[in-house]
């Protein structure tokens, strides 16, 4: 549960935490990023999950190739069928190659140069041709091994408009401009603040609202988020990982609600631990998940990742932003990921769940 803000202000900005970049899928115009050890995806052959520090996630996969193993990444988005700039992030300590197939058709081969180790990224780029809808990217090595992978972004060079694909921030937020007050009141934004500004709003299958957003960097003990790091730092979260253990705020965007209180029950309005939030600023959409519940009398958080994915400073003591997030919570059981530590399978649900929340209001 966090509790960093109902602190006093003047116990902030007292660490410095230093430059890290986490990459996570963001449904920014027409781009998005699938990492390779998500669940989602389909390993086979001796591939595996290996931990990779500096990574997207803190993870990578291993041991392709060989004439055996595979790495398929399952539910890569397109809006359209047509041309794709795929980036492949990957770690090799020497030149490999490896043959990517799209959706089970003619293989590409692939050469990729050193990136120094196998625990440095580095980047490839190449073209591929997507269907509409989900497809399927499988890498394999007949001959020899291939690189060990990150993460792939794809960009298939436009956005979402014209009543299908991945939903626009401006068709998000043209659905949000009146609210419709749910709250019995309204929240502050801080501890440190008396004015209480923000409703929470309700919408056919969501409920929305508008404020700004603190850092949560509560949950797993990481390189960005420890008690040296944050001085309201706790270690566990509201809602777990299928593993038990607590969510992971520098690698998985979630979104903190508030406590159950007489100004708003969250559950009765069909929000739950693990439902989507699609959370737009500054014309970028993130999709996160429900994962941890805060103050009965404060809104606007989220968690480290969720900060980087929007391009906000996400130092737990000195960043966030005073205004200018949309929150849009989807509401009811089709919501929930599962495992709730899945983001790629959360981008593609939240992308599902927008484009009918455009729809049906």
């Amino acid at each position: 549960m966090s509790t960093r803000r109902v602190l006093l202000a003047s116990l902030l900005g007292l660490v410095t935490v230093g430059a890290t970049v986490v990459t996570i899928a963001v449904a920014n115009a027409a781009t998005n990023s699938y990492e390779a050890e998500s669940a989602s995806n389909a390993l086979a052959g001796g591939a595996k999950v290996a931990n990779c520090s500096a990574c997207s996630g803190g993870k990578k996969v291993g041991f392709v190739g060989n004439n055996a193993g595979t790495l398929q990444f399952n539910g890569v988005s397109a809006a359209a069928a047509g041309s794709a700039t795929l980036t492949i992030t990957y770690a090799s300590g020497s030149a490999r190659n490896a043959t990517l197939s799209v959706n089970g058709g003619a293989g590409q081969s692939i050469a990729f140069t050193s990136t120094g180790s196998f625990n440095t990224p580095g980047t490839k780029t190449v073209t591929v041709t997507l269907n509409a809808g989900n497809n399927t990217l499988k890498f394999s090595n007949s001959s020899g091994w291939a690189p060990d992978f990150d993460k792939v972004t794809v960009d298939t060079g436009g956005g979402g408009g014209g009543g299908g694909g991945a939903p626009t921030a401006a068709e998000l937020l043209a659905k949000v401009s009146s609210c419709n007050q749910i709250s019995n009141g309204k929240y502050k934004t801080d501890s440190d603040v008396s004015a209480k500004t923000v409703a929470v709003c309700g919408a056919t299958g969501a409920v929305f609202w508008k404020s700004d957003m603190d850092i949560d960097c509560d949950g797993q003990r990481t390189t960005q988020c420890n008690e040296n790091t944050d001085c309201c730092f706790q270690n566990d979260t509201a809602f777990h990982q299928s593993d038990g253990k607590p969510l992971n705020s520098a690698a998985l965007p979630y979104v903190v609600v508030p406590s159950t209180s007489s100004i708003w029950n969250f559950e009765n309005s069909g929000v739950h631990g693990a439902s989507v939030v699609a959370v737009i600023y500054q014309g970028k959409v993130a999709y996160a998940v429900v994962g941890d519940t805060g103050p009965t009398q404060i809104i606007g958080e989220g968690s480290y990742a969720l900060a980087v994915a929007l391009g906000i400073d996400p130092n737990p003591s000195t960043g966030g932003t005073d205004s200018g997030v949309t929150f849009i919570v989807f509401t009811g059981n089709s919501s929930i990921v599962k495992p709730i530590e899945d983001h790629n399978a959360t981008v593609t649900l939240g992308e599902q769940l927008g484009r009918q929340f455009i729809n049906n209001n």
